[in-house]
């Protein structure tokens, strides 16, 4: 079982990345992050939290986040991010779906 520490750097890594990730497809729909948050049905900085890595979404705000980023929530989560952060040159509109 591996130590708490390395579950928290862990845990902080992975967010980091996913936030880069929803911070890149937000810049390629030219959103603002009050924008986003507004699509998503919030009046707060919900977005900022998840860009910066502070805020841990459930999964429905992972589905909404993914409506609002007009892509699939699995776009999100997908390997690159899980494993090394956002793959440089990447984004979720830029990879290729699996058959």
């Amino acid at each position: 079982m591996p130590a708490h520490d390395d579950v928290k750097t862990r845990k902080a890594d992975f967010l980091m990345a996913f936030g880069e990730t929803a911070r890149a497809r937000r810049g390629e729909l030219g959103l603002t992050q009050r924008q986003l948050d507004a699509r998503m049905g919030y009046r707060g900085k919900f977005s900022g939290g998840v860009e910066r890595g502070t805020r841990n979404l459930t999964l429905d705000n992972l589905y909404l986040l993914a409506a609002a980023l007009e892509t699939d929530p699995r776009d999100l989560l997908a390997d690159d991010v899980t494993r090394d952060g956002p793959a440089s040159g990447t984004t979720p509109s830029t990879r290729t779906k699996p058959a």
